[in-house]
């Protein structure tokens, strides 16, 4: 064997070895870069509009976009303010209609992912509850009754109102109080109320108990499937934070089509989660206890319908909430960080 055979067998074996190390210790390197953490405000029990969060938590969705999700303990009432002032970064679960408010009073936010079910006729939704042998079965008998609701300042006081306005029934002839979800079935059982807007996991606690009677559902009042909200973020933050932005929706995108697929899935994991109870997890998302969950969708990819962000401003105008004409659709939403997104949507 030459001298140049020889030398060639001795150092082959040690390069490629080195370069075997050297290559592992950059994946290792890679797979050691430290994630970007990003917070959300949690509160006890939380699920509905929550979804998505916790199955891309889950399958590792985040991770795969180097993002690491934070809960922040706060409760429902610090919901705007703690995403304004930057104690979170997103805000899940913001109804089109709230965040219009909140917009048109000057709050530099924009909805970024869809990230809430689609509203849909054919699977359950909240709404108004009335008890079961209450002589209460239109909006126009609802004229000089009590509704129970979380805030009147809220969604659920604006889609009551918008639900009873399209039959004639005026703001000034029903009596909105703010009652707290844990007690809206006793006032009702009480008498002290003759209606009550039950929010998830309520609405589906009072389908269980089948004493109460459903007015209507969200879907009602657009009178097809719709959107109603998804994530929040401050306008500065999305300028500071942009492939941090991208890689959350990218993340609830994928868990929006994988939610999509397997809604079973998805509801096993609220109950593994704590988040929801096994009796009534399945009446949170369809009308039979029966667990066909074929009706239940997310948004495909995410991606934020303007026509139903269209929908809930002309709601919010229609209940002067929104003055007229004051905000374009276009100023409460962006698909920029989304892939999916076709070109022409904003």
């Amino acid at each position: 064997m030459s001298i140049r055979s020889v030398f060639g067998a001795l150092v082959a074996p040690a390069l490629v070895a080195g370069l075997l190390a050297a290559s592992g210790g950059a994946a290792s390197a890679q797979e050691e870069k430290p994630l970007k953490t990003f917070r959300v405000q949690d509160m006890p029990k939380r699920w509905n509009g929550y979804e998505l969060l916790f199955l891309a938590d889950k399958k590792g969705y985040f991770k795969e976009q180097g993002l690491k999700l934070e809960l922040v303990p706060l409760p429902i009432d610090q919901y705007t303010i703690a995403v304004d002032s930057g104690v979170t970064d997103f805000a899940l679960s913001a109804d089109y209609i709230y965040f219009a408010n909140i917009k048109a009073k000057g709050l530099k936010m924009k909805e970024i992912v869809s990230s809430n079910p689609i509203q849909d006729a054919s699977a359950a939704g909240e709404g108004v509850f009335v008890l079961k042998d209450s002589p209460i079965k239109t909006p126009e008998d609802l004229r000089g009754k009590k509704i129970g609701v979380r805030n009147v300042s809220f969604s659920a006081a604006w889609f009551t109102l918008d639900y009873i306005g399209r039959k004639g029934v005026k703001k000034d002839e029903v009596q909105l109080l703010t009652i707290p979800d844990l007690q809206l079935e006793q006032v009702l059982q009480s008498g002290a109320v003759d209606a009550v807007y039950a929010y998830g996991p309520i609405d589906a606690q009072l389908r269980a108990r089948g004493l109460y009677r459903q007015l209507f559902q969200i879907s009602d009042l657009a009178g097809r499937p719709v959107q109603r909200g998804g994530t929040i973020a401050r306008e500065e933050f999305i300028a500071k934070n942009p492939e941090l932005v991208r890689g959350y929706v990218a993340a609830i995108g994928k868990a929006a089509d994988y939610a999509s697929a397997h809604p079973r899935e998805v509801v096993d994991l609220g109950i593994e989660l704590g988040r929801l109870s096994p009796e009534v997890a399945p009446l949170l998302y369809t009308k039979t206890p029966y667990g066909d969950f074929s009706g239940v969708k997310w948004p495909a990819h995410g991606v934020i319908n303007g026509d139903d962000v269209k929908f809930w401003l002309g709601v919010a105008e229609s209940q002067g909430i929104v003055p007229a004409g004051l905000l374009k659709p276009e100023d409460l939403y962006t698909n920029a960080f989304n892939t999916f997104a076709k070109k022409d949507q904003p």
